[in-house]
């Protein structure tokens, strides 16, 4: 009898879990949830993005997927999906306990609170991160937890792995007008804690050539923000910089105001070539442990 009824009980959760599954990406949805209404007014509450929604046939769906559907209709029956809050849902979300999405790779933390498990995941040590290399209209398909990422990054796509936090990188991308797209992900720094990731592009905007360079955190976005980093390019006495906070490999938040910019003649060091040549001296610190001065 107790076999059936911890048979009943795993039953019972697991169509728990189902109904809090999002039906478009398969993922957790958290509080507030809200549910199917054929009314609505000014009044109705803006989701925010962790918001969840469902529809009057009980098929769930988050807001994140929720932007992509058109003309506001579930996807699963194609009735309207609403805005009004489920809090029969939500206690019922409450008093779960679950275990990481990550038990599969090794994460042995078991009994959750489902309401804690999203934070939970975004710093597990056994979180699943894609790899960062990209070019030529291809994208990495592999993916790993950190460990992974770095040593795939240097087996397969030939990166370094620095072991400092300042650190002097040239780029030459040949013949641009030629070859138009250029990608590079080949230096690793090691600093502190935490591995970073170099990467730099060059492309064409019309006939105008354009390099930028950024600095990526193989990690989460919590951990990423303890950090800052400073790019800079030095040449005739000039001195062009740009000071951010690096973003995780994979934060969809990373915006042009991310990267360190270069346009017009100013990418070819000051040579006549039709080659990208620069030089780009990066530094790497954490607020409260000080910021030395990048030199030469």
């Amino acid at each position: 009898m107790e076999f059936l009824k911890d048979r009943h009980d795993a039953e019972v959760l697991d169509n728990v879990q189902e109904l809090l599954t999002c039906s478009v990406c398969l993922e957790y949805m958290q509080s507030p949830i809200y549910q199917y209404s054929k009314l609505y007014s000014d009044a109705a509450p803006v989701p925010k993005p962790e918001e969840a929604f469902v529809c009057h046939n009980g098929h769930t769906i988050c807001s994140s997927c929720k932007a992509g559907v058109l003309n506001k209709l579930c996807p699963s029956c194609r009735q309207e999906l609403g805005d009004i809050r489920c809090p029969e849902l939500e206690k019922m979300a409450e008093s779960l306990v679950v275990n990481c999405k990550y038990k599969e790779f090794g994460c042995a933390d078991i009994n959750i609170p489902y309401c804690t498990r999203f934070i939970h995941e975004d710093s597990c040590k056994f979180r699943q991160y894609s790899c960062p290399w990209s070019g030529y209209g291809w994208a990495c398909p592999a993916v790993g937890d950190i460990p992974f990422i770095v040593s795939h990054l240097r087996q397969h796509h030939k990166s370094y792995v620095h072991k400092t936090c300042y650190f002097k990188r040239q780029f030459i991308f040949p013949d641009i007008y030629k070859y138009q797209n250029y990608t590079s992900v080949d230096t690793i720094l090691k600093c502190f804690d935490g591995y970073f990731s170099l990467r730099a592009q060059g492309y064409l905007i019309g006939s105008i050539p354009v390099f930028i360079a950024f600095m990526n955190f193989i990690g989460n976005q919590v951990d990423a923000n303890s950090y800052r980093y400073s790019l800079e390019i030095r040449e005739n006495g000039q001195k062009l910089s740009f000071e951010g906070i690096p973003r995780s490999i994979n934060s969809e938040s990373r915006s042009k105001m991310d990267d360190l910019v270069v346009m017009g003649s100013r990418v070819h060091s000051g040579g006549e070539t039709r080659d990208i040549n620069l030089v780009i001296i990066c530094g790497i610190w954490k607020p409260g442990f000080g910021c030395a001065t990048l030199v030469d």
